[in-house]
């Protein structure tokens, strides 16, 4: 008996390997291929997607603010937070206007709560409901982070081309067009929008105020900030551009520093977090009985349950733990 469970145990982790192996094969031959493409199209196309896009949003924002969801929003939660909800829409680059993105909330927490509900159970149909109700606002989070990130390194390399251009004699906004065609997604795009928008009829310092708005960085104000205050005063802008560029980049090393040292208590969060779960889907294919007694004794689903929240918070504390910020 004890020959099979250590059969079975390696079939697992032989079935695991073969899946990892396959993910990383898809993900180098396929899906990296494909992002190179892509990342050429849209450089090709330059921002006019992005800019119609954004006409597109703005013109639904506009529409959508007497509906009847934006109503009860605006009674429940106030104006400032759904406009803050339409800024971290834009600023995740997720296009829908904000009666959408709470309408899918509303519908992903009333399928988990039927769920449960099915399931005669009233708590768990109240952990379903709101865990999927959660699921669209981490899933904006995680856009709004990925772009900030990304924008972000692109930043000092970004700084350093509009510091040359200018010492070449190019106008400021010369050197805007320039950088969203030399530089990829999605810095790029916003410098192709905010290029697009003062040619067409905004000021410069509209435009990038509009910027600043569109992208939740702190290094992309200090460059609105030094812009702005150089249109006003006057003054060396590329000297200015070229100290931007070396802050940002000292304090990206740091940033790679502090995520090197904390690497192994976010590892160990990821080890502890996923232990519980393969060690239950190992035990229900070795020893099926034993397991289903906490999926249908009362007493069982109340330590299933009692564990689930165990392990979430435990993630979290962790997660906590090792978020330093830079």
């Amino acid at each position: 008996m004890a020959g099979i469970e250590i059969q079975y145990v390696f079939l697992l982790l032989g079935v695991f390997a073969g899946v990892c192996l396959l993910v990383v094969v898809v993900n180098h031959f396929l899906v990296k291929p494909m992002q190179l493409r892509r990342q050429l199209h849209q450089r090709l196309k330059g921002g006019k997607r992005d800019l119609e896009v954004r006409t597109q949003i703005f013109k639904a924002y506009q529409e959508t603010q007497s509906g009847l969801i934006m109503s009860l929003a605006q009674s429940f939660a106030g104006w400032s937070k759904i406009e803050n909800l339409q800024l971290h829409l834009l600023q995740a680059d997720i296009f829908i206007n904000p009666s959408m993105f709470l309408c899918l909330v509303g519908f992903m927490g009333s399928v988990g709560f039927f769920a449960g509900i099915m399931l005669n159970k009233l708590l768990w149909a109240l952990g379903l409901g709101l865990s999927l109700a959660m699921l669209p606002i981490l899933y904006l989070r995680w856009k709004k982070r990925r772009k900030t990130a990304k924008f972000e390194n692109q930043m000092p390399d970004a700084m350093e081309l509009l510091a040359r251009s200018l010492r070449a004699g190019h106008t400021l906004n010369g050197t805007l067009e320039l950088v969203s065609q030399e530089i990829p997604a999605p810095l790029g795009a916003e410098m192709r929008i905010t290029y697009e928008e003062q040619r067409l009829g905004l000021s410069m310092d509209q435009a990038l105020r509009r910027m600043g708005e569109r992208v939740a960085s702190r290094d992309l104000c200090y460059f609105v900030t030094a812009v702005l205050i150089q249109l006003e005063t006057g003054g060396n802008l590329a000297e200015i551009l070229e100290n931007i560029s070396l802050i940002i980049r000292d304090r990206l090393k740091l940033k790679s520093k502090v995520k090197g040292l904390t690497a192994e208590g976010r590892f160990s969060a990821v080890i502890l977090g996923l232990l519980p779960v393969l060690t239950f889907v190992a035990l229900m294919f070795i020893n099926r009985p034993y397991v289903m007694t906490l999926l249908t004794d009362p007493m069982g689903i109340q330590i299933f349950t009692i564990a689930i929240v165990s392990v979430v918070m435990g993630a979290l504390v962790m997660k906590r733990m090792v978020a330093i910020k830079v």
